[in-house]
Formats: C-alpha cells, sequence, structure tokens
C-alpha cells in the first residue's frame, strides 16, 4: 500500500466533474473531484454520501436549501435527499461513498 497524498491529487485533476478513486475500505471509495459550475440535480436512493472540501468553497443544494462549505467542513447527503453540489471558482472535494455509488445519481 503507498502513501495518499491529497495534494498531489487535487494537482492531478484538471477537469471539472470526473472523480478520482483514491483508494478503497473494504466497499467504501475515497474520490476526489474537482467542482467547478453546477453539477446536475440527483439521488442516491441506496446510499448516504459525505462530501468533504479539500481546496475552495463548494455548496451543496437539497430541495430544503444550501449549505456552504469551506475548506476542511464536511456534510452528509442522506440516501434519498435529491441534491446537487456547485462551486462558484474551482474547488476540490473529497467523497465518501460505497463503491457502487453511482455519481451522476439514479
Amino acid at each position: 500500500m503507498k502513501k495518499i497524498k491529497l495534494k498531489e491529487l487535487i494537482q492531478d485533476i484538471k477537469e471539472p466533474w470526473q472523480a478520482m478513486d483514491a483508494v478503497y475500505v473494504n466497499d467504501t471509495a475515497l474520490r476526489v473531484a474537482k467542482i467547478q459550475g453546477e453539477y446536475n440535480w440527483h439521488t442516491h436512493q441506496k446510499e448516504d454520501e459525505f462530501f468533504l472540501v479539500l481546496k475552495g468553497k463548494i455548496y451543496i443544494d437539497t430541495d430544503k436549501g444550501s449549505v456552504e462549505l469551506k475548506e476542511n467542513e464536511g456534510y452528509l447527503v442522506e440516501k434519498g435527499k435529491r441534491h446537487r453540489s456547485r462551486a462558484d471558482k474551482p474547488a476540490w472535494i473529497l467523497l465518501i461513498e460505497p463503491t457502487r455509488t453511482k455519481t451522476k445519481g439514479e
């Protein structure tokens, strides 16, 4: 097993919305992604999804409002909750979710 260097992964991701799997822990994936602009509204019916901001600032929009997340802040989107992520400027996140999670929802 090699060391995971999040700063290096951030530098490697050039295009927004293309998650890179950093490591797997049992059936859970830790995915690094660049966010810029707005993602599509979607729902994960069977899986929770945790967002942790590594660099920048993002928003998680739900039907009940928006949550602003700055560096080193996280938010859990519970299964079945319609949501989207967005960022006015480029931002990088760590997603923690089951490996089977379809990043575009169901």
